[in-house]
């Protein structure tokens, strides 16, 4: 709303007030406001770096970039992200391992993209392509989820295959994901080109 109207007061202070309850709950024993990873998590941070970017409200940006920061580091494996499964997981608790959802990988991706696009680090940049990867077969099982004769991506990673429902949330997820991919290697050869 805010792009299409900046001056709208009312989307403004929502904006404010919502992103305001994520940041201040990131604040507690460990930095992420909710008591346990579930779905879809890098929705958050991604908020927060938004709404700090349209605000001009560098702090939020701050926070927004820790809390990514924090949730990449709890996602990765080695060389690569094993995502929250969908059962959720707290820190302090094993960790369980499958069944992982694209939807995190798009996420995850959008989030980083935001983060190298609000603060310049490109970090960020390989950090969103990375999410991708899991897409690709860069995974704990190292298979692939997106059909790139379909365009279709399985509906989840589970320990022994795929998932092979390819319904529309994890298909999209996979479309938005590579579309993140192909901006960041867009933005890539622009930069070398300078």
């Amino acid at each position: 709303m805010l792009h299409a109207e900046p001056g709208h007061t009312a989307a403004a202070d929502l904006l404010q007030q919502t992103s305001g309850v994520i940041a201040d709950a990131a604040r507690g024993r460990i930095p992420w406001p909710e008591a346990r990873l579930t779905y879809d998590n890098a929705r958050l941070p991604d908020a927060l770096l938004a709404a700090g970017a349209m605000v001009g409200d560098r702090q939020m940006i701050a926070i927004g970039t820790r809390l990514l920061g924090w949730l990449f580091r709890m996602e990765m494996s080695g060389d690569h992200f094993s995502f929250t499964p969908a059962a959720g997981w707290a820190p302090g608790e094993p960790r369980p391992g499958f069944d992982q959802q694209p939807i995190e990988a798009a996420a995850m991706a959008e989030a980083c993209f935001r983060a190298w696009t609000v603060t310049g680090d490109g970090v960020w940049r390989m950090r969103a392509i990375r999410a991708v990867w899991w897409l690709l077969g860069r995974n704990d099982t190292g298979m692939v989820l997106y059909d790139r004769v379909t365009g279709a991506t399985g509906d989840g990673l589970m320990e022994h295959s795929v998932n092979e429902n390819q319904g529309a949330e994890s298909t999209l997820a996979g479309i938005a994901a590579l579309q993140i991919a192909a901006m960041c290697a867009a933005e890539g050869r622009r930069a070398t080109k300078v």
